[in-house]
C-alpha cells in the first residue's frame, strides 16, 4: 500500500504567452498565503506531487498553437539551505541596527525569487532598498548563492591530473611509472557539500491548443511516484518558454499540487548533534543498568 502524503493544496496560476524566451514566475507560498489567509513562509521546501499545464485561446485566438519549455526550480540541498539561512540572518541583523525586528510585523516574510528575471515578485527582500535579492542573481552582491559560495572553503582549483597519484614504488611498480589507476581523468566536483549549486533542476514540457478541432490538443500532466514527492526550495518555480509556433497570444493555465511544506531554517548539524547526544545518554543508562 502506497504511503499517504496527506492533504493536497491546489495552487493555480495563469499567464499570457506572447513570445519565445518569456519567463513566468510561479510563487507557491505567495499564492498559498492568499488561499489560506495566513502567511505561508518562504523558508520552507514544498512537497510537489503533481503539475498540470494546459493552453487556451488568448484575445486574438489562434487556430492552433504548440508551446514547449521548461519548469526551473532548486532542490533544497545542504549548501542552498545554508545560503538562505545566512541571507535571512543578514536581513535580521540589518533590521536590528535600525531598531526593527521581523516579529514586529506578522505579515513580513523573507521572500526571494529564483533569479533576477522575476521582475514582479511581491514583497521581494532587499538589503539596500534598491536591488532585490534572489537565490541566483547576475549581480553577485544580490545573489544569495553567490555570497554564500564566496565564503565556502575549500574549493578544488587544481586540474584533473592532480587528483590521483601513483603512490609507492613497489615490486609491482619498481620504476614508479606514475600509474594512478584511472584513465580519462576528470574533476567530479569543484566544491564540497556546503556549496550552493547554481545549476537549476528542470522539468521539460510540451503542450498544444486547437481552436477549430482539426489538430490534436495536448495537455501536460506530470506526476512523481505516488508515495514520493519533489522538494522545491522556497516554493519558487519559473516557467521558461523555449518555442512557440504562433505569433498570436496564448494563455497558459498551471496547476501545482502541494502536499505540504517543511522548514529549511534549522541547521542539520544541530539535529545530528542532538541525536548523537540522545544516543549517548541512552547507551550510558543501558550500561549502568547492566552493572
Amino acid at each position: 500500500m502506497a504511503k499517504s502524503l496527506g492533504q493536497i493544496h491546489s495552487v493555480n496560476f495563469g499567464g499570457n504567452v506572447t513570445t519565445t524566451g518569456q519567463t513566468i514566475d510561479l510563487n507557491c507560498p505567495g499564492e498559498l498565503t492568499q488561499q489560506l489567509n495566513r502567511i505561508v513562509r518562504a523558508g520552507n521546501f514544498f512537497k510537489c506531487v503533481g503539475i498540470d499545464i494546459n493552453a487556451e485561446s488568448g484575445f486574438t485566438g489562434p487556430s492552433h498553437a504548440t508551446i514547449s519549455g521548461r519548469l526551473l526550480y532548486y532542490a533544497p540541498t545542504r549548501g542552498r539551505c545554508a545560503a538562505f539561512r545566512g541571507a535571512f540572518k543578514a536581513m535580521a541583523n540589518s533590521m536590528k541596527l535600525q531598531g526593527l525586528t521581523m516579529r514586529d510585523n506578522p505579515m513580513y516574510d523573507f521572500t526571494v525569487p529564483l533569479n533576477q528575471d522575476s521582475l514582479s515578485h511581491a514583497n521581494q527582500a532587499t538589503l539596500d532598498g534598491t536591488i532585490g535579492l534572489a537565490l541566483n542573481h547576475t549581480t553577485p552582491t544580490a545573489s544569495i548563492f553567490a555570497v554564500h559560495n564566496a565564503n565556502v572553503q575549500p574549493q578544488y582549483t587544481g586540474t584533473a591530473g592532480d587528483l590521483f597519484t601513483s603512490g609507492f614504488s613497489s615490486v609491482q611498480n619498481p620504476t614508479n611509472t606514475s600509474i594512478d589507476f584511472v584513465v580519462n581523468d576528470s574533476v567530479p566536483y569543484t566544491g564540497n557539500a556546503n556549496v550552493a549549486s547554481e545549476e537549476y533542476e528542470s522539468i521539460p514540457f510540451t503542450i498544444s491548443w486547437d481552436g477549430v478541432g482539426t489538430e490534436t490538443a495536448m495537455n501536460f500532466q506530470w506526476r512523481p511516484d505516488p508515495a514520493l514527492y519533489v522538494a522545491i526550495m522556497c516554493g519558487q518555480l519559473q516557467m521558461v518558454i523555449d518555442e512557440k509556433t504562433t505569433n498570436d497570444l496564448v494563455r497558459l493555465n498551471v496547476n501545482i499540487m502541494i502536499s505540504g511544506w517543511k522548514s529549511i531554517m534549522g541547521s542539520p548539524d544541530k539535529k545530528a548533534r542532538r541525536k548523537a547526544a540522545i544516543k549517548d545518554i541512552r547507551a550510558r543508562r543501558k550500561a549502568m543498568t547492566r552493572k
